[in-house]
C-alpha cells in the first residue's frame, strides 16, 4: 500500500511541482520497498539453516 501512495504522490507532485511532496512520496515509496522486502521469505522457505557435519 506504501508503494502505491509512494507512486500516486510523486505523479501528482511532479505535476504541481512541490519538491516536499516529491521527497515525502520518495520516503513511501521506500519504506514501502523494505517493508516488502522484510515480509518476503526471500525463498529460503525450503533450504535449511545449516548443513550437519555428516553431510558434507
Amino acid at each position: 500500500m506504501a508503494v502505491i501512495l509512494g507512486i500516486l504522490g510523486a505523479f501528482s507532485s511532479l505535476a504541481d511541482g512541490n519538491l516536499v511532496g516529491i521527497v515525502l512520496s520518495a520516503v513511501f515509496l521506500a519504506g514501502g520497498v523494505v517493508l516488502l522486502k522484510r515480509s518476503g521469505d526471500g525463498g529460503r522457505a525450503g533450504r535449511p539453516a545449516s548443513v550437519p557435519r555428516d553431510a558434507r
